[in-house]
């Protein structure tokens, strides 16, 4: 009942968190491109720094960005806030549903040297931490030098990941790393963004001068979340997908990731502003991917001619004590109530139809057991490796 619920629990939360996401990061993309695409040539009207026309849903729009505030503050004011907090509250309630409340399981490295309670500290700390360090860079003159900034974190990514990958599963470290991006995306909107907002308005209401420091802090760290944008949300996303974190370096795959994706928001930056350089960027973020295609690509075993014949009983008793603990009708992991994904590895013909998946995962990336929770020996996955390869040449 305990595994239902938290099945629940975590629909629920995703559902909510991938909605809320959406909205978020929908709006950040949507007024980025049009700071890019407003009309800011002469002949302007008085106070209006730029506009853009569109047309969308059947119907014609008329955009104008003002260069301070208008005449009289709208009786109606549409602020985007609520998107953001909230996709910190479910991202953090998911942190806990999956990641804190099986920390043996999803957080820790098997037999880890610290205790779950611990790793959960450290977790958390690195939430705050990453902000801090973020934050504080932002409030020196390395302000005005964003590329400088952005080598820094950088820097920051590949420290934590080397830190926590020495306690963290790979895919924990991922979500980790995930997690503190989106953390200081939200922070920006919460203590820097929306209170310069504010102070905005109260600008308008006392008919008061705007600074251009007001306007600049807003401005720079809303830039700096549509270029946080692209990197978490991969980092969120490649956390499903073993080949990313298994068997490679988590820091440096990592390291690879956070460049590519600022290199491809750069590409549509540079693009919709209208500057060049984006062939040199197109063909940087080309360059990396194909390098990383080609780093992960899995490496095909083959069947030595003096390797012994494993029997299916062998290969059974392996994917009864490994595998169908989770990928059974019945889990006995007490962390599921139904088998991950719907795999199920109960029969011989289960086993044989899903033979792919299981070299996939057992053998060429290891990602599988999760964690090695089951303790599967190298002996045991190469045994299972000699099995799927004398399947395969039956054919």
């Amino acid at each position: 009942m305990e595994a239902y619920i938290l099945d629940w629990l975590n629909t629920m939360i995703r559902f909510a968190h991938f909605i809320t996401g959406i909205a978020w990061i929908g709006a950040s993309f949507y007024f980025n491109w049009l700071e890019n695409n407003l009309n800011r040539q002469a002949g302007q009207k008085e106070g209006i720094a730029g506009h853009l026309w569109a047309v969308h849903g059947g119907g014609f729009y008329y955009l104008e960005k003002y260069k301070s505030y208008p005449n009289e503050l709208p009786k109606e004011l549409h602020w985007f806030k609520w998107e953001a907090y909230f996709t910190l509250i479910t991202g953090f309630a998911l942190l806990v549903v999956i990641y804190y409340y099986n920390a043996n399981s999803y957080l820790l490295l098997p037999n880890s040297s610290i205790s779950a309670i611990t790793g959960i500290a450290l977790s958390f700390f690195g939430l705050v931490l990453g902000w801090l360090i973020y934050d504080s860079l932002t409030k020196t003159a390395l302000v005005n030098k964003q590329n400088i900034i952005a080598l820094i974190m950088l820097g920051v990514v590949a420290l934590f990941a080397l830190f926590y990958q020495q306690f963290f599963t790979p895919r924990a470290v991922f979500i980790q790393i995930g997690a503190m991006i989106g953390t200081i995306m939200v922070l920006n909107v919460f203590f820097v963004i929306i209170p310069s907002q504010k102070q905005l308005v109260k600008a308008c209401v006392d008919k008061a001068d705007i600074g251009n420091d007001l306007v600049f802090k807003g401005y720079i760290r809303s830039r700096n979340n549509n270029y946080f944008t692209l990197p978490v949300l991969f980092i969120m996303l490649s956390g499903h997908f073993p080949m990313f974190y298994s068997n490679v370096n988590p820091a440096l795959m990592l390291v690879l990731i956070f460049i590519t994706t600022v290199l491809i928001r750069h590409y549509f930056n540079l693009k919709g502003e209208g500057k060049k350089g984006t062939s040199l960027v197109l063909a940087l973020v080309v360059i990396l991917t194909a390098s990383v295609f080609y780093a992960l690509m899995p490496q095909k075993r083959v069947l030595s001619e003096n390797a012994k014949v494993v029997e299916y009983e062998k290969i059974a008793t392996i994917i009864e004590k490994r595998c169908a603990t989770c990928h059974s009708s019945n889990p006995r992991d007490e962390s599921f109530s139904v088998a991950p994904s719907g795999f199920i590895l109960d029969t011989k013909e289960q086993i044989i139809n899903a033979k792919d998946a299981i070299y996939s995962r057992t053998i060429a990336s290891a990602s599988m057991p999760l964690a090695n929770k089951t303790n599967m020996t190298d002996e045991e996955r190469t045994n299972l490796a000699n099995w799927l390869i004398s399947l395969s040449k039956e054919k």
